[in-house]
């Protein structure tokens, strides 16, 4: 069978969950993660298994990993098919859009969000409190003010800052357009009390950076706000380098701790305490027999403000004392 073939049997529902074979052959569940960790991030995946660990499960005895070698700033299609291919038990992803695609493909498959968007507005749940569908797990965002709160902080780094740039990655299609429109409204929400002047760059793919960056430019852009996106993130250090240059401060979400050289600033959720919530859906889902659609999307236990010292030097920018008392992390 073809790919396309294989795909479309999935989508039919034709295939029994995975889940009833591994519960009837005995083998240890399979896991897998769409898109796979990079190298860069695959410390978060210890504290899964640590996690998991606690909770009497053990790698290679009670469950395995299918990793498809796929990662976050790559191809979203060979990422879902390679996964879907493999059979797994559960698909655990790290952003809505993922989410989307895997539940489009398949209903019989447990589906976890490990990181997630706006569901509801997605269209992968039914409520937060009861998704009613093969979809749990968590969301970043209780709602679009947190991206408010992106453009509150920058704007509290350089106060001068009147004109703040947006790179948005949250856009059809990998984003569903009424997730997009809570990301928007809650972008603007802060500008008329603060009397800012924002300006949103729609980002598509990765090719449309260069076109931003020059846009930047020309619109007198100050500070830069910078969400989360794959296409965003294949060039992430391209666009931190060019905000060095230009002396513009940044803020972005976790997804960009990673990056070289980093953002100025990232508020998010924190990654540790999303693991500390999803580990136990996971637990619950594949030997407590618990069907996604019954357990509650959960919402962050824990955000977190870190400021980068070292990047305030180099933009020769002094960082308000409130501010940086309100950091949960400072990096000298």
């Amino acid at each position: 069978m073809d790919r396309r073939a294989f795909l479309a049997v999935i989508a039919g529902g034709m295939l029994a969950s995975p889940l009833a074979h591994a519960q009837q052959a005995g083998r240890p569940h399979r896991i897998a993660f769409l898109p796979d960790f990079s190298p860069s991030r695959e410390y978060r995946l210890k504290l899964f298994v640590e996690t998991l660990r606690e909770l009497g499960r053990t790698e290679g005895r009670d469950y395995v990993f299918y990793r498809s070698g796929v990662f976050y700033e790559g191809d979203t299609r060979l990422a879902l098919e390679r996964v879907l291919e493999a059979r797994p038990d559960l698909i655990l992803t790290f952003n809505l859009g993922y989410a989307v695609a895997a539940h489009e493909a398949t209903k019989a498959i447990p589906i976890v969000m490990w990181v997630s968007g706006f569901p509801v507005e997605g269209g992968v749940a039914e409520s937060l409190t009861r998704p009613g569908k093969n979809v749990t797990g968590l969301t970043i965002y209780a709602g679009g003010e947190v991206f408010g709160k992106l453009v509150q902080l920058v704007h509290q780094a350089k106060p001068a800052a009147r004109r703040i740039g947006v790179f948005n990655g949250y856009v059809p299609p990998f984003h569903p357009p009424a997730e997009a429109d809570v990301v928007v409204r809650g972008l603007r929400s802060v500008t008329a009390p603060l009397g800012l002047d924002l300006r949103i760059f729609e980002i598509v793919k990765p090719e449309d950076v260069d076109e931003a960056l020059a846009w930047v430019t020309a619109q007198g852009v100050e500070a830069l706000v910078l969400t989360s996106d794959p296409s965003l993130l294949r060039r992430a250090s391209d666009i931190t380098r060019f905000a060095i240059a230009r002396r513009l401060p940044t803020i972005a979400d976790a997804t960009w701790s990673a990056v070289e050289p980093r953002p100025l600033l990232w508020y998010a959720a924190s990654f540790d305490a999303l693991t500390r919530q999803v580990a136990p859906y996971v637990n619950r889902i594949l030997w407590g027999g618990a069907r996604p659609g019954e357990l509650p999307i959960q919402l962050p236990a824990k955000f977190e403000l870190v400021v980068n010292l070292k990047v305030a030097k180099a933009l020769g920018l002094t960082i308000p004392q409130s501010l940086l008392q309100r950091a949960d992390q400072v990096i000298e």
